[in-house]
């Protein structure tokens, strides 16, 4: 069994590709991983650039073509497929820290914990790293049980690795024809692990600060229904993992990315030309909100942000006018 199956999300990928795949070429691991290319039916070369690297490593790099269906679509493919022990998800414009990753795979090797959390760094276009630091406080020797009490402000993707029978086990299945659905992802993986383990270094190299990228802000405003859509997605599989049980702190951390996610669209409205349109657009999101589910909808009030989206239209002016200074 492979130590790390690696699942790209690869759609017309063409120009990055050769740098994430290049990032994983390396013989001090290539036999301890396996590495599925998952292209979502892309229109460029991101398929040559695929099938150039299968043919130099065929036992690591699997080259898999399917139709379009969306970034969770290729989620769902890579568990579907995956053999290795571990899992992660990796898009086709990011990449990986090779050196770091050496001493990753070795760790992994021999790890017995379901979730590995690890630092990732977001490199900008002038090629500017700003290291993430989400995992301060962490014993690095621990492994911690889900029912200790740490916390995290917020766990991301390119943060998470989990064991791969999780997934499968609970038949996993990420919402399809969507953009922004790592979030669902972040909460299984967090909802179904009972042990986790930090390691103090970045392994995941986020290209970030893209206008093409999904979280820009002129593809933030062209697909908030897609948010919407997750965000209620986010409420519903929070209460269904509350019925089921959660301990203290898994209950915490999961809620937090359903907070993330109702002010994140908050945001989004805000950045809107006018703010009559943007009040309007925060007040019939948080109507949704709390007409499904009333205790959610009451207990994102602790959130302040939220908590002043909310307030009259004075105070929520004033946040929307200096959110757009702090967007500049």
């Amino acid at each position: 069994m492979k130590t790390l199956t690696i699942s790209i999300a690869a759609y017309n990928v063409e120009k990055t590709l050769e740098k994430t795949l290049s990032s994983l070429n390396d013989q001090r691991f290539l036999d301890d991983i396996e590495v599925l290319i998952v292209d979502d039916g892309s229109k460029d070369n991101t398929g040559e650039v695929a099938m150039k690297y299968e043919k130099i490593a065929p036992d690591t790099f699997k080259y898999v073509k399917k139709d379009n269906g969306g970034h969770g679509s290729t989620i769902n493919k890579g568990i579907e497929l995956a053999t290795g022990k571990y899992f992660k998800v990796l898009d086709g414009d990011d990449w990986i820290n090779t050196e770091n990753f050496v001493k990753f795979i070795d760790q992994l090797k021999n790890e017995t914990a379901d979730l590995i959390l690890t630092k990732y760094a977001r490199v900008f276009p002038d090629n500017h790293e700003e290291v993430i630091e989400n995992l301060k406080g962490f014993d690095k020797t621990k492994i911690y049980n889900m029912n200790d009490e740490f916390d995290i402000p917020r766990i991301e993707m390119h943060m998470i690795t989990v064991k791969t029978r999780l997934l499968k086990d609970n038949n996993v299945n990420i919402t399809e024809n969507s953009f922004y659905v790592d979030q669902e992802y972040n909460v299984w993986s967090l909802y179904l692990a009972q042990t986790l383990k930090v390691y103090d270094y970045v392994v995941y190299m986020y290209r970030f600060g893209i206008a093409e990228q999904s979280v820009s802000k002129e593809k933030m405003l062209k697909n908030v229904d897609m948010q919407v859509n997750i965000a209620l997605n986010l409420m519903k599989m929070y209460e269904n993992f509350k019925i089921q049980g959660m301990t203290k702190n898994k209950d915490k951390l999961t809620f937090s990315w359903v907070t993330h996610a109702v002010a994140a669209i908050m945001r989004t409205y805000l950045l809107m030309n006018s703010s009559k349109q943007a009040r309007k657009k925060v007040k019939e999101f948080d109507q949704k909100v709390q007409s499904q589910s009333q205790a959610i909808f009451n207990q994102l009030n602790n959130d302040l942000f939220i908590k002043l989206m909310r307030s009259n239209g004075f105070i929520f002016n004033l946040v929307r006018m200096a959110y757009l200074v702090y967007k500049r």
